[in-house]
């Protein structure tokens, strides 16, 4: 299994409380068990097809992702599931994610937990941005990061990242990871993190 997919989904899995999970044959399994997504199946390329099938047997509703350099190529080998989305797993040394500061209107809410760090952007009383970002040994892994689109183009994601890394990193994580999908790598781009490998998206 590759060692980047397995700290993304680490965080992921702490990100979201999906802690029912294990891994067999090249396959990460995830029991999610929610209406949408029963399971989670995370894997490579070489163990693309199989975990596929795994999917494609599972009753209820499944997903597969898959960590790749050619996500052309692993969306023929786990046809005929449909490709949803194709992000891209980013990264960068959090010693230098750059500071943007909260736009004065705007008020900061953090929570801070062992594993999970919550922040939330207030605006007259109201919340209008909001992410999580989960600590998984030296990694800060970033995930639901949102703002309301009345709010957006006014540098409030970014605003966010800066809380999130900074307390992420006085909790001694020292490296950012995500998944960012196509429209949040603008954002990732501009923050100065670095892409490496796609992860592909499917459902059954």
């Amino acid at each position: 299994m590759h060692e980047l997919l397995v700290r993304w989904q680490r965080g992921w899995s702490l990100s979201r409380g999906w802690m029912d999970y294990d891994e067999t044959d090249g396959v990460i399994v995830v029991r999610v068990g929610e209406p949408d997504r029963e399971v989670e199946y995370l894997t490579t390329p070489a163990y693309a097809a199989r975990a596929a099938r795994l999917a494609l047997t599972t009753p209820g509703t499944t997903r597969l992702t898959v960590l790749a350099s050619d996500p052309d190529a692993v969306a023929k080998s786990i046809h005929p599931l449909t490709v949803r989305a194709i992000p891209r797993i980013m990264t960068i040394p959090l010693a230098d994610h750059p500071h943007h500061p909260i736009p004065p209107e705007y008020e900061l809410h953090l929570t801070a937990g062992p594993t999970v760090i919550r922040a939330e952007l207030h605006h007259a009383g109201e919340p209008v941005a909001s992410g999580h970002l989960a600590l998984h040994g030296s990694d800060a892994v970033p995930d639901l990061i949102h703002t309301e689109p009345a709010h957006r183009r006014r540098g409030l994601a970014a605003a966010l990242m800066t809380a999130l890394t900074t307390q992420a990193r006085t909790q001694g994580a020292t490296t950012g990871l995500l998944a960012a999908s196509p429209e949040g790598q603008f954002l990732y781009d501009a923050l100065g993190w670095t892409p490496s490998y796609h992860l592909v998206f499917a459902t059954t």
